[in-house]
Order: C-alpha cells, then sequence, then structure tokens
C-alpha cells in the first residue's frame, strides 16, 4: 500500500511531485533556459501507474517546449530534464499559463498565468535564499562550530516562520499541499489543518487533498494541545475506569506491560515522581498491554505501583494503542487538568522537569 507520508519526504528533498488521474486535453507551456541542443523535458507520474514518461518532449532551438498531457484532476507532476534535475509543477484541466525553467539550477524563474506554480516559485525562492545563509555561515572562518550550529539554528527558525505565513496567507491555493510539507506537522499541526481544511472543501475529491488530510487527522490523536482521547478499560478488582473521571489533575498516562523489561526498568523513576508531586495534584494511568491478569497483578505490587491501572488484556491488540497509534513501550502522554495533551514520549528527567514546571504554573 501507497503512504502518503513517505511520499511527500521524496518531494521534500527531489522536488518530486504527485499526479493522480487521467490525460485529458489541455496541457503546459514552457522555456528552459541555458538548454542545448538535443534537450529534452519528460512529465512524470510518481506513482508509477505508467511507468515510462507521460510524456517527453525535445526543446527547440530557443529552449521551448509543450505538453499536451492535462489530468482530469488538479494534481502535482514533476518534471525530469535531461540532466536529471527534478522539477515541482501544478497541472490542472483548464489552462495553466507558462512555466520557465533554468536547466543549470532546476529552479522556476518565472510563471505566466498559473497561482499554483507561482507559489511553487515562491516556495523554492525562500528555500534558495535559506540554503545560501547556511552556505555563507558554513564557510565563515572567524566564527566557531557551535556558533555556526546557533546561527544556522536561528536561520531555520526564520525559515520555518516564514514558510508557515506563506502558507497561511495561501490555503485556497493546492500548491500549499507541497508547502506545508517543509513544516513538520507535530510542530505545525494547526498550519497542516488550516490549509488542508480549506483544501479539502475546495477539491473534496482530490485523491492528495484527502488522504494528507486523513493523514493530518490520524495525527491529532497524540497532537500536544489536543484533547487526549478517552480511555474506559476495568481496573484490576473489575470496574470501568475512565481517564475523565482524572480531570483537574495533572496526569501521566504510562502504557506499559509486566513482560516489558525497559518499562520495568523504570518503574522506579515513576514511583518516585509520582510520590513527590502527587500532593501537589499529579496522577497517573497505568495503561497495561498485559494479556495474562495474573502477571500484570504480580507486577504491579513487586514494583510499589501504587496508582489507577487498567488493562483490556489483549496484549498489543489493546484498544489503547489503536487509540493512540504508538508502536513501543514504555510510552507516555502527559495529559493537563482539562484533558489536554502537553507533552509525550517523556521518560525520567526530562518528565520530571515537565511534570514539575506545569505545577509550578498552577
Amino acid at each position: 500500500m501507497f503512504r502518503m507520508k513517505n511520499y511527500w519526504n521524496i518531494i521534500a528533498t527531489a522536488g518530486l511531485a504527485i499526479a493522480c488521474c487521467l490525460p485529458v486535453q489541455a496541457g503546459i507551456k514552457g522555456t528552459i533556459l541555458n538548454s542545448s541542443v538535443g534537450d529534452s523535458v519528460a512529465l512524470h507520474d510518481p506513482f508509477a501507474r505508467q511507468a515510462p514518461a507521460l510524456e517527453k518532449v525535445a526543446v527547440n532551438k530557443k529552449g521551448a517546449f509543450e505538453f499536451a498531457y492535462s489530468p482530469s484532476d488538479i494534481s502535482f507532476f514533476y518534471l525530469i530534464l535531461s540532466n536529471g534535475k527534478n522539477v515541482l509543477i501544478v497541472l490542472k484541466p483548464d489552462h495553466n499559463g507558462q512555466i520557465e525553467i533554468d536547466a543549470v539550477t532546476g529552479l522556476i524563474t518565472k510563471v505566466t498565468d498559473s497561482e499554483q506554480n507561482t507559489l511553487l516559485k515562491s516556495m523554492q525562492e525562500i528555500l534558495t535564499k535559506y540554503a545560501d545563509q547556511h552556505a555563507i555561515i558554513d564557510q565563515a572562518a572567524d566564527k566557531t562550530t557551535e556558533q555556526k550550529q546557533r546561527e544556522k539554528l536561528l536561520i531555520e527558525q526564520q525559515k520555518m516562520q516564514e514558510i508557515q505565513n506563506t502558507a497561511l496567507q495561501n490555503t485556497a491555493n493546492y500548491a500549499s499541499a507541497a508547502l506545508i510539507e517543509y513544516l513538520p506537522v507535530d510542530d505545525f499541526l494547526t498550519v497542516h489543518d488550516s490549509v488542508l481544511t480549506t483544501l479539502l472543501k475546495k477539491y473534496p475529491e482530490n485523491f492528495v487533498v484527502k488522504e494528507k488530510y486523513k493523514d493530518m487527522e490520524s495525527k491529532k490523536k497524540l497532537a500536544v494541545g489536543y484533547p487526549a482521547p478517552e480511555i474506559v478499560m476495568e481496573d484490576t478488582a473489575g470496574n470501568l475506569v475512565s481517564l475523565s473521571s482524572l480531570r483537574g489533575k495533572l496526569v501521566l498516562i504510562d502504557f506499559w506491560a509486566s513482560w516489558c523489561r525497559p518499562c520495568r526498568v523504570e518503574n522506579p523513576n515513576v514511583v518516585r515522581l509520582y510520590q513527590t508531586y502527587k500532593q501537589y495534584g499529579f496522577d497517573i494511568l497505568g495503561v497495561s498491554l498485559d494479556n495474562n491478569r495474573e502477571y500484570w497483578m504480580r507486577a504491579i505490587h513487586a514494583d510499589g505501583l501504587i496508582w489507577n491501572h487498567v488493562s483490556d488484556l489483549k496484549g498489543w491488540q489493546s484498544a489503547a494503542v489503536a487509540l493512540y497509534g504508538f508502536n513501543g513501550i514504555p510510552f507516555t502522554i502527559l495529559v493537563d487538568k482539562n484533558g489536554y495533551i502537553i507533552a509525550k514520549g517523556l521518560r525520567g528527567a526530562a518528565l520530571e522537569q515537565k511534570v514539575k514546571s506545569v505545577l509550578l504554573q498552577q
């Protein structure tokens, strides 16, 4: 099965794009600057449903080319130049304007009458600008490695901010679906949400938009700032206990199991954390992936885990795994007193520091 997020990683590094439709009519005209006699340009489907190029044409003496191919719905494609450069473009069934590309850099230099490809040109300019700044820092002989790293980090933050602003200013532009791929979804989920929600309303049946929206929605389950999914399971006495019943406290959801060696090694730290901060409104909900009640109970008593424990005793088939989407334990989720996720995956000193800082702010 094709996994959308893996494909978009390719786009971010190689400038590839998605084609999802069958040819009908129209196409796009363009010019390849710095081309040579005999050069060509090919249009490709990244899904490889048609392994050869969808269309391949020779450029004329002036570098001009024209494709007749057009999708039945708006979509991403990539052009491959004779020198191997990949260029991300958008095509739609109706008029696509014209595009000019520099064969040396593989960058779009001019766009006529296409708001989508104009935005892709802006995206290339942003990425190139900050890449150039990185290169200048690398070449600086009067700076230490640490100084260079700090400056690069600042540049990356500025780049992310500019990409974010550009995406939010163009939420209805189909090309923003590519732009947001440069923003890590865990850190910029609200930006992804804003862009994809807008695009889904505009293109409700578009394959790319639907797949990316679905993937984004699944990430909301564990996104910081979003409500923690409800957990309702039986405790060690067979009584139903819910995560929401602990509302009003800072709650650590601790996914573990008696058979998990790293979990058992970590348990003394969790015990100490509970004993230190329980008086300040801190609580724990232990969710076990055990499938044997006896082993589960024995581990709880042996490790002195004196807080709420629940399990459906289904191991990795537990409803909690599907609900929270994790694939390894120990795994933790920290939930504030209103039921919103404020941290995930923390352990040891990092977990204690977060717990302490949250409780001090209350």
